[in-house]
């Protein structure tokens, strides 16, 4: 397994076997009485990301390349895109990455307002979460330009 396009369809499959698994336990949930939201929300986010899962696999088999939909190839894009950036302009990676700073820095303010509501703040929580993955991310590719 050297291909890394046969390793991420293997990590794409194996995804998509937890999730079919997790739909299957948690499908009768769905019928109670009284089912919480959340796990409504769940199951719709997981379905659709085994469809994301099943269409990716369905383009490598036919094409022999991935759509880039699945967030295992599209994190990949934007790391290689991130890379390519500071190769290629490094005022505007750092530019890029002060961005995503600030945006740590706003969503951090948020979460700690006692004015904001709990929808509010779940979602500045989940933000706040996506920017310091990509904070993280570029901060990586940083690290390895430097270090060679």
């Amino acid at each position: 397994m050297d291909n890394p396009l046969v390793r991420t369809a293997d990590a794409i499959f194996s995804d998509s076997v937890n999730l079919g698994r997790w739909l299957r336990e948690a499908e009768p949930h769905l019928y109670e009485k009284e089912a919480p939201a959340e796990l409504i929300a769940e199951y719709a986010e997981k379905s659709i990301r085994l469809e994301l899962c099943y269409a990716e696999l369905r383009s490598f088999d036919k094409t022999g390349s991935f759509k880039g939909d699945h967030p295992f190839i599209s994190q990949r894009s934007e790391r290689e895109r991130a890379a390519a950036l500071l190769r290629e302009n490094p005022v505007e990676f750092t530019r890029e990455m002060h961005r995503i700073e600030m945006n740590i820095s706003r969503y951090s303010s948020q979460l700690n307002s006692a004015k904001l509501s709990a929808e509010k703040k779940k979602l500045a929580q989940a933000n706040l979460e996506k920017f310091k993955a990509a904070l993280a991310m570029y901060e990586e590719i940083l690290k390895t330009v430097i270090n060679g």
